[in-house]
């Protein structure tokens, strides 16, 4: 079973190449919510359907998956920083805190009408750090297009203590639902073929 990722995320595509199916990236300029027009835990679904929606009705025969992560402290979305200034500033709000990372997910194929929509959170909890710390983080690792200000794949474990939940998740993309989720899609589950509500 072929399909295709509507994103152009590197991270994305290397978490996807981790299941056993061939696929493509293919994306279309659709219109996101921005943080402020929704709640942080609607914003990641909307977004990732619609980016996934765009995809499909140009490919209906093959499933199509759309993503967006979001990082939520404090009730509220952190984006990626304006600067190394607010990133430090970022990382420095996060020491020894926790807060969720919000993937939301979506599998559709046009031709059958076939929707699956989903989120999943884990939980971060980052080391006490200190300014010296984040200095070094931030000459390591280019933060300045990535939500919350880190990578947990680049140097994370100069900043994290622990990970509650769906590492992969973190990255960006939920592998442990996504594989089971298309598993039932390509062994034709009925059960999964309705236009199931999001849950």
């Amino acid at each position: 079973m072929k399909i295709i990722l509507a994103s152009q995320s590197p991270r994305r595509r290397e978490l996807l190449a981790r299941l056993p199916y061939p696929f493509e990236v293919r994306t279309f300029p659709t219109r996101e919510f921005a943080d402020g027009e929704l709640a942080p835990d609607e914003l990641p679904l909307c977004n990732a359907e619609a980016k996934a929606r765009a995809v499909a009705e140009r490919f209906p025969d093959l499933p199509v998956v759309g993503a967006d992560t979001v990082i939520v402290f404090d009730g509220r979305i952190i984006g990626k920083p304006r600067d190394l200034e607010d990133a430090f500033r970022t990382l420095s709000a996060l020491s020894g805190r926790t807060h969720e990372v919000v993937t939301g997910v979506a599998l559709l194929r046009g031709r059958d009408g076939f929707r699956r929509v989903w989120s999943t959170r884990t939980c971060v909890t980052f080391k006490s750090l200190d300014p010296a710390t984040i200095g070094e983080y931030l000459r390591l690792v280019d933060v300045l297009d990535k939500a919350g200000s880190y990578a947990i794949q680049e140097h994370g474990d100069m900043l994290i203590d622990h990970v509650d939940g769906d590492a992969d998740n973190v990255v960006g993309l939920p592998l442990a639902r996504l594989g089971a989720e298309l598993a039932a899609l390509a062994a034709g589950d009925p059960r999964r073929r309705s236009a199931a509500a999001r849950r």
